[in-house]
């Protein structure tokens, strides 16, 4: 029987996990080409990419833990910025995948070329280019209201919803 007052053991580790591997791809987007950082963001991005989707559909599919008791104002803040963040994450690896593709070239795996199903097409490729970008810089935005919500529940809700990403429901979502 699911609980729709908590979450999973696995949920929590797939959130940390998704977490992690979000927060150090962004830290490398920056790299120069050929860098480590450049390397990890790509070769790392398309591996980390699948995982990252499966979290999106994953959360979609199992739905989110029932709001706490708090304003409605609150709730629907937490709805916007959770939903917000799955939607950027998936804009991000599939713009991310489309990137080379859209130049005609081979997707880079850490030396594993992904040919690409598409032709070339430049003015495609500047459309990615810039939905990438700023689905990526979204998160900046989007991580620091999925962190004051954070600290919310930890400071001023009583009843431990602050602890539901540490603390794994029975049968939770």
């Amino acid at each position: 029987m699911t609980r729709s007052d908590g979450y999973s053991l696995s949920s929590i580790l797939v959130h940390w996990l998704a977490a992690i591997l979000v927060v150090s791809l962004f830290f490398t987007h920056e790299g120069e080409r050929g860098s480590a950082a450049y390397i990890f963001h790509v070769s790392g991005g398309a591996i980390a990419g699948l995982f990252l989707l499966w979290r999106v559909w994953h959360r979609m599919r199992r739905g989110m833990p029932d709001a706490t008791d708090q304003w409605a104002v609150f709730n629907l803040a937490a709805w916007l910025v959770h939903r917000a963040l799955l939607a950027a994450i998936a804009v991000v690896v599939v713009s991310g995948y489309l990137l080379p593709w859209s130049l005609g070239q081979e997707l880079d795996v850490f030396g594993l070329g992904i040919p690409s199903p598409m032709g070339a097409n430049r003015a495609l490729h500047e459309i990615v280019e810039r939905v990438h970008d700023i689905a990526g810089h979204l998160f900046i935005p989007l991580a620091a209201l999925h962190l004051v919500g954070a600290v919310k529940h930890l400071v001023f809700d009583r009843r431990g919803a602050g602890l539901r990403m540490f603390r794994p429901a029975s049968g939770g979502r």
